[in-house]
């Protein structure tokens, strides 16, 4: 099997420090891990300008998501 990579850096992990899911309510969902590191620039970025930024994955997940396309039923 496939080493999971961080979803911002794609570097492989050996273990996640946050997992995003985003899931609506018929059971379409995307799932993204993220590394330590981009997990503390995602933090200090939400500080320092009082809004997350927030990765094109999102943007994307929940694209697919509200389009009712499952890639994990493909």
């Amino acid at each position: 099997m496939d080493q999971p990579c961080c979803q911002m850096c794609e570097r492989p992990l050996d273990e996640w420090f946050l997992r995003i899911l985003i899931e609506d309510r018929g059971g379409c969902r995307e799932q993204a891990l993220i590394c330590a590191n981009c997990g503390v620039r995602l933090r200090l970025s939400s500080e320092k300008l009082r809004g997350l930024q927030i990765d094109p994955w999102v943007h994307e997940a929940v694209a697919r998501v509200l389009k009712g396309k499952d890639p994990d039923k493909s």
